[in-house]
């Protein structure tokens, strides 16, 4: 049973105290080790037990799960096993959808994936057949049918990496032996300080979230803000469940990632609010299926948490993007830089 751990509080002196031409590119590497020494962790326990025939990789919403469960495959690839990675995003089947009170689409519950689909994909592949997985269009927000050349065949030896917020739910890995997997949640978990809390492990989400969404999703930062009350009503009910049935807690909190997530986010925010004031705000694209037919569920209060936001972000220093190492977790939600 995992338990959140290793929690990375830091203040907004000592994020200042981190800049500068040396003590800068020292900050960011330290942070960047610290991740990878869980991912090292995990990697010794898989490719030491050729038993070890699955890791089922959970975590809420803007973790970093994707990225963690990339790396940790080409990780475990470096290391002469064969990893293959299967995302459940690819599986989302959207056509019914339950709503909160103020008409959000519930896109977070298990019930939005095509769930049967999975289950036999993950029991062929573990019975040594080939599987093409499906490939679903964010843009779009629909489900594709795979391409060939993407077929999944474990052999003899490989590993099959599942990832997914409900990649702990027994509906998903409870099919697998105990013995032939390993169960992994991921979270960033830290506090930033500046007098009193700017932000805590739900707003670190929160700001990626909107970093990505607005780069990635083709949504604005209201139309997250005003979204985010309906991913945490549901990741609610899955949290406790999937952390407790976890072997491994991955903290995915970098020490240094405010300096370049917090001034986005803040442009971000402003451009939406900008256009709040000059009446050509964009319906946010997570009501398009809503049957209220509201632009936004709640848009005066998804103005209030942008306003509070837009206060707290203002106090963090500013580094580059151009920083973020390639290979860094915080790409999934940025992009990367050339």
């Amino acid at each position: 049973m995992a338990e959140l751990r290793d929690r990375i509080d830091i203040t907004v002196e000592e994020l200042e105290e981190s800049l500068g031409a040396v003590r800068l590119p020292r900050f960011i590497s330290e942070s960047e080790e610290n991740f990878v020494g869980r991912i090292d962790a995990i990697c010794d326990e898989i490719c030491s037990d050729l038993n070890k025939r699955a890791i089922f990789v959970s975590g809420p919403t803007s973790s970093g799960k994707t990225t963690f469960t990339l790396r940790l495959s080409k990780t475990i690839n470096e290391r002469g096993r064969k990893a293959f990675h299967l995302s459940l995003d690819d599986y989302y089947n959207i056509r019914d959808l339950k709503c909160d009170k103020e008409g959000r689409p519930d896109f977070e519950t298990i019930d939005a994936l095509d769930v049967e689909r999975i289950q036999k994909d993950i029991k062929d592949l573990l019975d040594g057949k080939t599987v093409i997985p499906p490939f679903f269009d964010f843009t779009v927000r629909k489900q594709m049918e795979g391409d060939p050349s993407n077929a999944i065949c474990l052999g003899d030896d490989g590993v099959l990496v599942v990832e997914g917020l409900h990649g702990l739910s027994p509906k998903i890995s409870g099919e697998c032996p105990s013995d032939k997997c390993s169960k992994v949640f991921i979270m960033p978990y830290g506090n930033v300080y500046c007098d009193s809390k700017l932000m805590d492990s739900n707003e670190i989400r929160l700001l990626r979230r909107i970093v990505r969404d607005y780069r990635h999703r083709s949504a604005h930062a209201l139309a997250t803000i005003d979204y985010w009350p309906m991913i945490q009503k549901s990741e609610e009910k899955y949290y406790e469940e999937y952390l407790t049935a976890a072997d491994y807690h991955v903290n995915s909190f970098l020490a240094y990632e405010s300096l370049i997530v917090a001034p986005m986010a803040m442009g971000d925010i402003k451009e939406a609010l900008d256009k709040v004031e000059g009446g050509s705000i964009e319906p946010s694209v997570f009501m398009e299926k809503s049957p209220s037919g509201k632009p936004f569920a709640d848009l005066s209060a998804a103005l209030v948490k942008a306003n509070k936001l837009m206060g707290h972000l203002g106090k963090i220093p500013v580094i580059s993007p151009e920083q973020v190492p390639s290979e860094s977790i915080l790409n999934e939600f940025i992009g990367e830089h050339s």
